[in-house]
């Protein structure tokens, strides 16, 4: 028996040292170590060896993150500690592959490698040599092969180092670069990467003069400012990017490279201070002073590069214009630093959320001191500031970086759902902080859901329910009960309506009904909170419910072909007999109805049902012109109450080739009509269609350029040809459609609508317009330089046979 205390109680015995022993018996036991000692002496133990290089590591990697060591102390002990142990061959390699993977991936850190690396060199100048070396190849890779965002980030960190260069260092290099821009940005064609380089260029320009003394001079890069100045090549397709578009923006469409290049000019007139970077470097500077001096190592331009289409980047804020300042104003250069690395830093280290999350919560660890406000800082207390102190929050600059990522067209770096799960880690590492900043930026995109582009506002709603979904659906709802009483086509009370029913699909409706407000419950009507549609052929109010209902048992019991086709032959002809027009239509209307229901429990019970009666879906979409478009609004029909598992349906439906793209586009945009619009559903067929078309078109172009025999080419270019003339006649009745309904040519909604909802239904026609014309520019943008690309890579090896022809010919002669 076991009592309170935990004690065993036996009859006769008691617990001793020794274990248990009877009162009588002699003690046979020996003492246990130390036990009942008073006094022992201290067991000293062996010390422990920690590898060099295992201890490097660490300290490298952990440098900067914690505010409560001091960075320069850290800087000088790794330093000691490598020059220390440089004549180990791990260490040497181990040091600079780790800091060659640390630039590329943690860019906050770049100064305080760079200070590190500086420091060494003026312990041991073997150290900088190597490092110079090795990073100098990496950027001829980096270089060769077009990867622009590691480029960048090894330029900087060269930049960072440039007072252990002797002569003119990185110059060299950037006026080649320079000179390369001005060559693209006269193509033309190129100004996509003639726009990128003249970026990396200018971002680096602040690292180069804040880094120790030393190399390039000011009037140097004020020149190569002015020279990148007069280089710029305006996207034709640049307008089509802005976030927001009309006269009620928040702000002006802003080029991200126009507006560093602005602030470059601005900070060149003030001295270029750069006072947001941190300086490391500075307790070290008159080692630094002494340091040996290294030449920088010659890098090579290419001859061609081949980086793909690259599209203007948009200034996009959450925060702009807001009562007090929390971010720096879009012409800074504090905040084209921030924002560049930063997105860097979220763009990189997609493989690892939470340490992303980390990393953007301690931003303000990695720029200068007292760049940002306290942690937390409530927005109420921002006036008590004093003046001339910053008042950039850091859980505001970290929000802003995230939806900059979000809501960046044409489309963002990673899939949308990394950015969303960012979001949801940086919330729960700081909630205290980061919720307030949520809240705001929420109420922002809100606020100008009337000039927001409209794919960007789908965007908004598929995170702002993903969200939610993340932290019991809780949100102040009552904040916008007043807009329940809008227009149900007015852009905000149709973002409530769309962002309730996507949380239904992430959810179930009984389970949003109890989170939302009484107000709001007509917006989750009992049809909604049913398990399955009602099957319409239960009712004898419509044609034929008797035949509907054999038809689902036949198809449910898996019965013959044959049986299925005589009944719906039956029901054709009987709609026959009575006159109706177009008789094939209902028994089409009845299979897939039927279908619907069946696979109504999940996903993979519909899929199961699609793949079985494949065949005769098909035929049924083969019967006429009108057929497949038939198919697709039978599906919604069913699906009427939750259109979303429609649309998904429809998808479904398109992957088997059992509808075409067209017919889904024509169904929405002249079937539905202009009161479709507003709805998510719609857009998300549209969308999602054009998007598949557009990429079969692509996968089609790069099968051509595989090594294939001529036969298997010839196909592969018909099928291309056939696959753009496709995309040509789907975009055509998409700009047609819609530009019917923009110009008043088509009457937008029904009898009775108002003439403020016809405005608004014109409104979301244009909406949509600006948003495809926007996919087929951008595409034909694209097939323009895999064409020009072609070209180029043909007139390459004509050159090259033509040089090794020349070199054959002299041989001869020689011989």
């Amino acid at each position: 028996m076991v009592d309170r205390g935990g004690r065993y109680e036996r009859d006769n015995r008691e617990r001793d040292r020794g274990g248990f022993r009877d009162q009588g018996r002699p003690q046979h036991f020996k003492k246990r170590r130390y036990q009942d000692d008073d006094e022992r002496e201290y067991r000293h133990q062996r010390p422990r060896y920690e590898d060099p290089m295992v201890r490097l590591r660490k300290d490298v990697l952990a440098i900067a993150e914690s505010p409560l060591i001091k960075v320069e102390d850290s800087i000088r002990s790794i330093a000691k500690s490598l020059s220390a142990h440089w004549d180990h061959e791990a260490i040497r390699k181990g040091f600079v592959t780790l800091i060659k993977t640390l630039v590329v991936e943690q860019p906050f850190k770049i100064p305080f490698v760079a200070a590190i690396v500086l420091c060494a060199n003026a312990q041991k100048h073997e150290i900088g040599k190597l490092v110079l070396d090795e990073f100098a190849a990496q950027l001829q890779e980096y270089l060769d092969k077009c990867e622009w965002r590691n480029f960048k980030l090894t330029l900087r960190f060269m930049g960072s180092i440039s007072c252990m260069l002797d002569g003119e260092g990185v110059a060299t290099l950037l006026n080649d670069l320079a000179n390369l821009t001005g060559d693209l940005a006269a193509e033309g064609g190129s100004s996509g990467l003639s726009e990128e380089l003249s970026f990396v260029i200018l971002i680096t320009i602040p690292y180069i003069l804040t880094a120790a003394p030393g190399g390039i001079t000011e009037e140097f890069l004020t020149t190569l400012i002015e020279r990148l100045e007069g280089m710029q090549v305006t996207s034709a397709v640049e307008p089509l990017l802005s976030p927001y578009a009309g006269p009620n923006a928040p702000y002006p469409p802003m080029n991200n490279t126009s507006l560093l290049l602005k602030a470059l000019k601005d900070e060149a007139a003030s001295g270029f201070k750069f006072e947001i970077l941190a300086r490391p470097w500075e307790p070290f500077l008159a080692e630094l002073e002494a340091a040996t001096k290294h030449f920088f190592p010659t890098i090579s331009m290419p001859t061609a590069l081949e980086g793909g289409t690259i599209f203007p980047k948009i200034y996009f804020s959450v925060f702009q214009g807001a009562v007090h300042e929390t971010v720096p104003p879009p012409t800074s250069i504090t905040s084209s630093i921030l924002r560049d690395s930063i997105g860097d830093t979220i763009g990189l280290l997609d493989f690892n959320r939470i340490a992303c999350a980390r990393f953007l919560i301690d931003v303000d660890c990695y720029f200068s001191p007292n760049a940002f406000l306290k942690r937390a800082t409530p927005f109420d207390k921002i006036p008590e500031v004093a003046e001339g102190k910053s008042t950039w929050k850091p859980e505001d600059v970290c929000v802003d970086a995230i939806f900059t990522n979000i809501f960046q067209l044409p489309q963002p770096e990673h899939k949308l759902v990394y950015y969303h799960a960012t979001l949801t880690e940086v919330c729960k590492l700081a909630p205290q902080a980061v919720a307030p900043s949520l809240g705001r930026a929420i109420r922002y995109l809100y606020r100008n859901l009337e000039s927001m582009d409209v794919e960007l506002r789908y965007r908004f709603i598929d995170w702002f329910a993903h969200h939610l979904s993340n932290f019991g659906y809780t949100w102040k709802w009552t904040e916008w009960i007043p807009d329940l009483e809008l227009s149900k086509v007015h852009p905000r009370r149709s973002f409530i309506q769309e962002a309730v029913e996507k949380e239904i699909r992430l959810s179930f409706a009984n389970r949003i009904k109890s989170t939302l407000p009484e107000q709001y419950c007509d917006l989750v009507p009992e049809d909604k909170e049913k398990e399955l549609p009602d099957f319409k052929f239960e009712s004898d109010d419509i044609a034929f419910p008797e035949e509907g209902k054999q038809l689902l048992n036949l198809i449910r019991q898996k019965a013959p072909n044959e049986e299925v086709d005589t009944l719906m032959n039956a029901i054709t002809d009987a709609a026959n007999n009575k006159g109706l027009p177009d008789p094939s239509k209902y028994a089409r209307d009845m299979y897939m109805t039927c279908i619907c229901h069946i696979g109504a429990k999940s996903l993979s019970h519909v899929l199961s049902c699609i793949e079985r009666c494949k065949d005769k879906l098909t035929q049924l979409g083969q019967e006429s012109s009108q057929a497949q478009r038939q198919i697709v609004g039978t599906v919604m029909r069913y699906w009427a109450e939750q259109p979303g598992i429609g649309a998904n349906v429809i998808d479904k439906l398109l992957n088997y080739s059992i509808l075409t793209p067209l017919s889904v586009i024509e169904w929405v945009i002249l079937d539905a009509g202009g009161e479709a619009l507003p709805r998510g559903h719609a857009w998300e067929m549209v969308n999602t269609t054009t998007r598949k078309v557009v990429l079969r078109t692509r996968n089609l172009a790069s099968a051509r350029g595989e090594d294939l025999p001529e036969e298997q080419i010839a196909i592969a270019e018909q099928q291309h040809e056939v696959a753009k003339a496709e995309q040509a006649e789907l975009f055509k009745v998409v700009m047609e459609g819609l530009g019917r309904y923009e110009d008043g040519g088509v009457v937008v909604g029904k009898e009775g609508t108002s003439g403020e909802d016809v405005e608004l239904l014109k409104w979301w026609a244009a909406s949509w317009l600006r948003a495809l014309k926007r996919q087929r520019d951008i595409e034909e943008a694209e097939e323009a330089m895999r064409v020009n690309a072609g070209a180029g890579a043909g007139a390459m090896e004509e050159d090259g046979e033509e040089e090794k022809g020349g070199d054959e010919n002299a041989m001869e002669e020689e011989a």
